[in-house]
C-alpha cells in the first residue's frame, strides 16, 4: 500500500494558517496539554510546562483542569504539578496508560485496564471495573471494556446505568463521547447479528433511554460532540459525511461548529460544509491538545523512522485568519534545514531494506506467493475466445452462482510476557480469514496509527510493552474492504 495525499485534492488543500512556534524535543513526545500553560512531556520522562522543566519516570499522559493543576501519567505513577512544582503522586505499578478529561475531573485507565476517577488535589477513586477501553467523562462518566460493556459512574464512583448488550453473538465498542447529555455509542457486531440488526451502527442515549439508532458504513473510531472520525477515512457531523479523507481519524476535538481532526500528517479544520484548512507536519498527528478559545493548538507526533531527529511540537493558532498555501509555508516546507538534494530510491535505501524495517517493525513473511505467480505469470499465454458477446453473456448468467463475501479473520487478542527489552515477537495469522471462491484481490495489516504493517496474511512483529490493536484488512477482486481486528497486550 503506497503513501496516499490523505484525500485532499488540490481544493480542499488551498488553505492553511501558520505555525505560530515550534518546540525542540529531545526524546518521542508521548503527551501534550494546551490551557493556562503549554505542556508536553516525552518518554525519557522529560516533562515541559510552561518555562519549567522537571524529569520523572516514562510519561504517557496529561490532562490539564480548568485552573491549570495538570495530571500527568507516566510509567510508574500519577502526578499532579501545580504552578510547575509536583503537589501529589500516586503510585501505579502497571503504570498509567491514558489520560481523559473534562471540566474538574478525569478518568486514568492503568496497564491493567482498571480505570480510576481523579480531580485536582490528586484525590482517586477506582471504578469496579477491568480491561477498560475507553473513559470520557461529560455529565457522567461513561465507560467501555473490551467486553462490550457500556456504563457510566457518578463523579463518586457509583454505578448509575449498564448498556444492554445486543446480539448472541458478542459486540465490540469501537468509540464513545458525548455530545451533551447524549451519550454516543460507536458498535462493531462479531458475525452474524441475530434480528435486523447491523453489523456497524451508532447509537445515542440520552436519560438512560435510546433515542436513535442508525447505521454506518464504516467503522467509527473516535467521537467528541456531534462529530465522529472514521477508520477508513473521514469525519462525520451526526449522520452526514461531512468530510473524505484516506487515513484513520484517531483524534478529534469538537469546537461546536466546527473541530479539528488529526489524520496522518495533517490536522484538519472541518465545519459542517466541510475541510476548511489543514496543516502539515513533519510528524503523524497523534497528540492534539487545544485551549478554551481555540488560539493555542499543540500539536505532536513521530514519523515513526527511528533514524531521524524527534520531531518537535507544533503550536498554531485555529483562529488564525486561513492563507493560501503558496503564500504560507507552513506546511512540509516549513521543516527544511537543508536544501533537497536529488537522489534515486534505490540509492538511498538499497536493495535489502525493506518498507517494515524502514518503520522500525522487525516482520517476516510466511509465504513465498510472489515468486510462485511471478514464474507462472511467465507460462502463461493469452488467448483470445471464439465466442460471441451475446453467447458469452448468456453462458456466464446461466452459469453465474451466489457470490459469497470473503470474511476476514485477524485471529484471538493475544497477551504475551515481554522479554528483557522491553519487546515480544508477536505472530500476525489472517489464514483463518474465510474465502470459499478466492476472491481475495489484497491483504493489509494495519496498527493503530493506521500505517500498514505487511501485506500479507501472515507476518511476526516486535511489539513494545503495552496495549496494542491491529488490523487486519481484506480487498476483494469487486474492490469491497472488509476488516478484523484483534487486540495485543505485551506485558
Amino acid at each position: 500500500m503506497g503513501i496516499m495525499n490523505d484525500g485532499l485534492s488540490a481544493h480542499n488543500m488551498a488553505l492553511t494558517v501558520p505555525v505560530v512556534n515550534k518546540f525542540s524535543a529531545t526524546a518521542r513526545i508521548t503527551a501534550v496539554s494546551s490551557g493556562i500553560n503549554l505542556a508536553y512531556g516525552q518518554v525519557d520522562g522529560r516533562l515541559v510546562i510552561g518555562d519549567d522543566e522537571v524529569s520523572i519516570s516514562s510519561i504517557t499522559s496529561m490532562y490539564e483542569f480548568p485552573y491549570g493543576d495538570l495530571a500527568v501519567g507516566t510509567s510508574e505513577s500519577l502526578h499532579i504539578f501545580r504552578d510547575g512544582k509536583e503537589i501529589s503522586s500516586n503510585v501505579h505499578e502497571t503504570g498509567i496508560e491514558s489520560i481523559s478529561g473534562k471540566g474538574d475531573y478525569a478518568v486514568a485507565i492503568d496497564g491493567l485496564g482498571r480505570a480510576h476517577i481523579v480531580n485536582s488535589a490528586g484525590d482517586s477513586i477506582q471504578l469496579g471495573e477491568s480491561s477498560v477501553l475507553f473513559a470520557k467523562v461529560g455529565p457522567k462518566i461513561a465507560i467501555a471494556t473490551e467486553s462490550g460493556k457500556v456504563s457510566t459512574y457518578s463523579y463518586d464512583g457509583e454505578m448509575h446505568w449498564e448498556r444492554p448488550i445486543r446480539g448472541e453473538v458478542g459486540e465490540r465498542i469501537t468509540a464513545i463521547g458525548w455530545n451533551g447529555s447524549t451519550l454516543i455509542v460507536a458498535r462493531e457486531g462479531h458475525g452474524l447479528v441475530p434480528g435486523d440488526e447491523e453489523a456497524l451502527e451508532i447509537e445515542h442515549w440520552n436519560s438512560e433511554e435510546l433515542i436513535k439508532r442508525f447505521d454506518v458504513n464504516r467503522r467509527v473510531i473516535s467521537i467528541d460532540g456531534p462529530w465522529m472520525g472514521l477508520d477508513m477515512g473521514g469525519i462525520m457531523r451526526d449522520e452526514v459525511l461531512v468530510a473524505e479523507l484516506s487515513h484513520p481519524v484517531h483524534s478529534l476535538i469538537n469546537r461546536g461548529d466546527s473541530c479539528l481532526a488529526g489524520s496522518w500528517f495533517h490536522l484538519h479544520f472541518v465545519t459542517q460544509e466541510g475541510m476548511q484548512w489543514a496543516v502539515e507536519t513533519q510528524g503523524m498527528v497523534e497528540k492534539v491538545s487545544v485551549n478554551r478559545d481555540g488560539t493555542s493548538v499543540l500539536i505532536a507526533g513521530s514519523d515513526q523512522n527511528d533514524y531521524t531527529d524527534p520531531e518537535p511540537v507544533v503550536l498554531i493558532d485555529s483562529t488564525a485568519e486561513p492563507t493560501s498555501l503558496i503564500e504560507e509555508e507552513t506546511a512540509i516546507d516549513d521543516w527544511a534545514e537543508a536544501p533537497a538534494i536529488e537522489i534515486d530510491a534505490d540509492e538511498l535505501y538499497g536493495d535489502n531494506v525493506s518498507l517494515e524495517e524502514l518503520a522500525g517493525i522487525e516482520s517476516s513473511e510466511l509465504s513465498d506467493a510472489g515468486n510462485l505467480l511471478d514464474a507462472l505469470n511467465d507460462e502463461i499465454e493469452v488467448q483470445a475466445l471464439d465466442v460471441e458477446e451475446e453467447d458469452l453473456m448468456l453462458a456466464l448468467s446461466l452459469d453465474a452462482v451466489e457470490i459469497i463475501a470473503p470474511k476476514p479473520d485477524a485471529g484471538g487478542d493475544q497477551s504475551l510476557k515481554a522479554s528483557d527489552d522491553g519487546t515480544a515477537i508477536v505472530t500476525l495469522d489472517g489464514t483463518g480469514t474465510e474465502d470459499p471462491q478466492d476472491r481475495i484481490n489484497s491483504w493489509s495489516w494495519v496498527d493503530d496509527t493506521g500505517k500498514e504493517i505487511s501485506d500479507s496474511p501472515v507476518v511476526r512483529v516486535r511489539l513494545k510493552q503495552g496495549n496494542h490493536r491491529l488490523e487486519l484488512r481484506i480487498k476483494d477482486i469487486d474492490g469491497r474492504w472488509s476488516s478484523d481486528s484483534i487486540d495485543v497486550r505485551i506485558e
